[in-house]
């Protein structure tokens, strides 16, 4: 194991703290099960966006009307916001 220093807020401490007393474990041990939770939820999101990206490729290979369908929503868009695109 390798030691890392961290900052904690006087309320991230205490509660800590507090769970540290009533779970019987090491504070430590807690800090230790806490990034292990990011790490999964990082990967489990990461994944979710590869198996969702994966999905979609090639979803539109059919459609032969992409270019006139992107003009309308183009103009579409700068209708909408057209103090964005320097219209009044």
């Amino acid at each position: 194991m390798l030691k890392v220093q961290v900052f904690l807020r006087d309320d991230q401490k205490a509660a800590l703290k507090g769970i540290s007393a009533r779970t019987g474990q090491k504070q430590s041990d807690l800090i230790r099960q806490s990034v292990d939770l990011l790490i999964e939820r990082a990967n489990v999101n990461d994944d979710a966006w590869r198996a969702a990206t994966r999905k979609a490729i090639g979803i539109w290979s059919d459609r032969t009307d992409l270019d006139e369908a992107s003009s309308d929503f183009r103009e579409a868009a700068r209708r909408r916001f057209a103090g964005s695109y320097g219209r009044t």
